[in-house]
């Protein structure tokens, strides 16, 4: 969309796109009781509120829009405009939370400008919407709110939010938008609000279909946008009168825009391929299994002594273009040592997808591995003979040669099944209006159960832990599926997350889902609905199923089950939900590494991994990937003596105990292995994987919850205050950074830095806290005496807080800093509690560096 540029004449700029967002000053047509963008003057410069850009993105479509929420929280009931109703409902979401304040007062502002009665009408819609310009771009749309220019100094709530460098908080890639519904106009309203739910509770609501052309008819007054995060946006569009105005349908405008470019017809219209800013790599401890190598250190790792690795481009019959085609196969793949590289080929002819048996895993000291195994073509699926002779070339591997068999077919769901479940599982955590909301709390229990989605997630950690009891047992364990490509990765992700403590690190995790999910070519493009292709007799999302997303919640599961086994958290897991639809990072975009490496070459893509997190996060969002609970055991894995415990902590060295134990430790302990040369003295012919580690998970329906952090972030109602896990995980953080300041006064043998909660235990005054407020403390910078200006509220003096993350209360005991229940997804805090925060944050990443427990240390016991 055009917009009024610096140069052209002023009797040319009242013809564009900007002329028309609002009246000019004194226009007789604006009139109060017709015409809402009735605002104060400085209001009107829509065309200001740009959203930002990055390299190579473009503005598509631009309107003034009201977003405003389903269901507003529950404070938004009383008459006063708190923090529950600035915060939660002005964003549409409960995500716009950085402009709480700005929102009130500046739709109260608007309110009372235009003299409206039918706004007020409306129950209050100025507390439940928020004006602003709703841009579609060539990556994103993005929602930009309109302040009144006197809220731009008033301090804005806390940024303890997850801010992302590539998108604001009212902003969602095209690649997250689902299902995008049409409002149609129903009889005359007087304000877009109160169209926008005239038309909602009719059956004037359309979908515009993936894949198909669309007649947008009639004026849209109302967008609803469901995203794949389960994330519900809607916004309201004001009707003007064409034949005064000159307005064009903003709603058809933004609708034809989407329709246009949120269902893509092919991957190189992402903006992945536009954003072409140079890469450059800080990774550390992750294994991209994109080498030989990575696949034979992984080999070492387990003992796996009878594989093999085969790279494709060592190999000259899938380097023949006529003969190459035939073949699905990875770049890098094990196969039995028994079996020849062209006998291996011959046979996978018979499997789908070439997926014959694959290595991916081996535990215990006779080495039994793990394997992944497609099902036969539908035209050698009468004669098993290809099937028995891979089955006994993989018992050959096996030193007791037994071989269990698990057909995941015929045991799990298919991938319609699943997505089936999620469409169900979206649908009741994204309800349109508050009185859906309420129809669907009072049978939520029965509506949950018959989403099937806990169901599945039941059936993957059963089937897992049968593997995993099965690979303890020195049995040979076979995940077959359809093309073992699917739901074999989660259960094989799975089974080793319980037998192997390596993978429930930061870095051993996102090592994993590289070997399992990237490596062996998991169809991201299709399952995730990516690109919307329509063969005219399936429909576009045929192929299209969430099960990734399946297996992230079978993680989550784990977690709350064993949280001090897991090095991540919740948070970790819920951004790596999020970042499955960033088609920025390369990582969960493609079918194939053929696709990928087409991609480069003809493309002219640039590869960024997603496990880069520094790319999307400062340091302050990485801390809350880390579990406070965690405790890194002695032993385990350490690839390098530099090796980076953790992407929530910065980069240290560990200590030396860490570097011993196991083979593992004997390649660490002299001189780090290159990452691209295999020392030949490093082979070892047993397992360094700790076998006392595993974990036996509960997997009955009754023993899994709901992934309330990821599924219930966006509905503010079910916001609360100061409760929830994030609170009890403040608390654990506060703990260990009192823990940290207390381990380092001991060892320094200074106690002038104990934590304030020790002088609160004791009902004592801090030595030095008198001195400090009677004298302000005097710094020197170059020879110049300046004075250090303390934050307010934050000093060790001030009334009403305290540094160890505490605050009083009237008076009271003290009582931990209010946290959403999202956290930090949710509404944010304000005041003084980032700098609390910051402080715990900090100073428990210090023990978390820690590679024995806390009670190994003599000071703490």
């Amino acid at each position: 969309m055009a917009t009024g540029s610096n140069d052209m004449p002023d009797h040319r700029k009242r013809n564009t796109f900007t002329s028309y967002v609002a009246p000019m000053a004194g226009d007789v047509r604006a009139t109060a009781d017709t015409n809402e963008w009735c605002l104060p003057s400085d209001l009107r410069d829509v065309h200001l509120a740009k959203p930002r850009l990055l390299a190579g993105e473009q503005i598509v479509a631009s309107a003034p829009a009201y977003m405003y929420s389903p269901i507003a929280p529950m404070e938004s009931s009383s008459s006063s405009s708190g923090s529950g109703s600035g915060n939660g409902s002005g964003s549409g979401s409960g995500s716009s939370n950085s402009t709480g304040t700005g929102n009130n007062s500046q739709s109260n502002n608007s309110n009372n400008s235009n003299g409206n009665n039918s706004v007020g009408r409306s129950r209050s819609s100025h507390k439940e919407a928020t004006f602003g310009l709703l841009s579609v771009t060539n990556f994103k749309l993005a929602f930009v709110p309109l302040h009144a220019r006197a809220t731009l100094s008033a301090p804005l709530a806390s940024d303890l939010y997850q801010e992302n460098a590539y998108l604001g908080r009212n902003e969602v890639t095209l690649n997250n938008i689902d299902q995008i519904y049409t409002i149609a106009e129903q009889g005359r309203a007087a304000s877009a609000l109160q169209a926008a739910r005239m038309a909602s509770t009719s059956s004037r609501r359309k979908k515009l279909e993936p894949a198909k052309q669309h007649n947008i008819n009639g004026r849209i007054v109302a967008l609803h946008i469901i995203c794949k995060n389960l994330r519900l946006l809607k916004f309201a569009f004001q009707q003007q009168d064409s034949k005064l105005s000159g307005a064009s349908d903003y709603g058809k405008l933004i609708a034809s825009a989407l329709a246009r470019f949120a269902y893509p017809m092919r991957h190189d219209l992402s903006f992945a391929y536009a954003y072409r800013e140079p890469y450059y790599s800080t990774l550390v401890g992750v294994s991209m299994y994109a080498s030989k190598n990575d696949w034979a250190r992984e080999l070492i790792r387990c003992g796996a002594s009878e594989w093999q690795v085969i790279s494709a481009s060592a190999v000259p019959q899938l380097q023949n273009r006529l003969q190459a085609g035939k073949y699905q196969l990875p770049p890098h793949f094990v196969i039995p040592k028994c079996c020849e590289v062209e006998r291996f080929l011959q046979l996978s002819f018979a499997f789908c997808d070439s997926r014959a048996a694959f290595w991916v895993y081996s535990y215990g000291s006779s080495a039994a591995s793990l394997v992944r195994l497609a099902e036969l073509q539908p035209a050698s699926q009468q004669d098993t003979k290809m099937e028995n002779i891979m089955l006994e070339l993989v018992r050959k591997c096996d030193e007791r040669k037994q071989l269990k068999l698990f057909q995941l077919t015929d045991q799990l769901p298919s991938i319609q099944d699943v997505q089936r479940a999620y469409q169900k599982l979206r649908r009741l955590c994204t309800p349109e209006t508050p009185e859906k909301f309420m129809l669907q709390d009072d049978k939520y229990l029965g509506l949950l159960e018959k989403t099937n989605w806990l169901l599945y997630v039941s059936l993957c950690l059963r089937h897992a832990s049968e593997a995993a009891a099965t690979l303890r047992a020195s049995i040979t364990c076979v995940l077959q599926e359809s093309n073992g490509r699917d739901l074999c990765c989660v259960i094989s992700s799975l089974t080793q997350l319980l037998l192997d403590p390596h993978f429930r690190t930061i870095d051993g995790f996102q090592s994993l889902v590289q070997k399992e999910w990237v490596a062996l070519e998991h169809p991201f493009q299709r399952r995730l609905g990516h690109v919307y292709v329509s063969t005219g007799e399936q429909a576009p999302d045929s192929e299209q199923s969430p099960i990734f997303l399946l297996y992230l919640d079978c993680v989550w599961q784990l977690l709350q089950q064993f949280p001090d086994e897991f090095e991540f958290s919740q948070t970790y897991l819920t951004t790596l939900w999020d970042a499955c639809f960033m088609p920025i990072f390369d990582t969960f975009q493609f079918d194939s590494q053929a696709q990928r490496t087409r991609a480069v070459n003809e493309g002219r893509l640039v590869l960024r991994p997603v496990w880069d997190w520094g790319e999307q996060f400062s340091d302050k969002d990485k801390m809350f990937f880390s579990n406070p609970l965690y405790q890194r055991q002695r032993g385990d894995l350490v690839a390098t003596q530099n090796h980076r415990r953790s992407l929530a902590v910065g980069g240290h060295k560990l200590l030396a105990s860490a570097a011993g134990g196991g083979v593992a430790g004997a390649a660490s302990g002299t001189a780090s292995p290159s990452r691209y040369t295999i020392n030949p003295q490093l082979f070892a012919t047993q397992s360094s994987v700790p076998q006392d580690r595993y974990l036996q998970p509960a997997h009955r329906i009754l023993d899994l919850a709901v992934w309330d952090q990821c599924y219930y972030r966006w509905l503010p109602v079910l916001d609360i205050r100061g409760g929830g896990q994030p609170q009890v995980d403040l608390f654990h953080r506060l703990l260990l950074s009192n823990i940290a300041k207390v381990q380092r006064c001991l060892e320094l043998q200074n106690f002038e830095e104990l934590p304030d909660a020790y002088y609160d235990a004791l009902g004592e005054q801090r030595p030095s806290q008198q001195q400090q407020q009677q004298e302000e403390p005097v710094e020197y910078v170059d020879g110049v005496e300046r004075r250090r200006k303390s934050m307010p509220g934050t000093g060790a003096g001030a009334p009403g807080s305290s540094a160890n993350g505490l605050n009083v209360v009237n008076g009271g005991p003290l009582q931990l800093s209010t946290l959403s229940s999202f956290f930090p997804f949710g509404s944010p805090i304000a005041g003084d509690a980032p700098h609390e925060l910051y402080d715990i944050l900090s100073n428990s990443s210090e023990l978390l560096l820690d590679t024995s427990s806390i009670l190994d240390k003599s000071s703490i016991v």
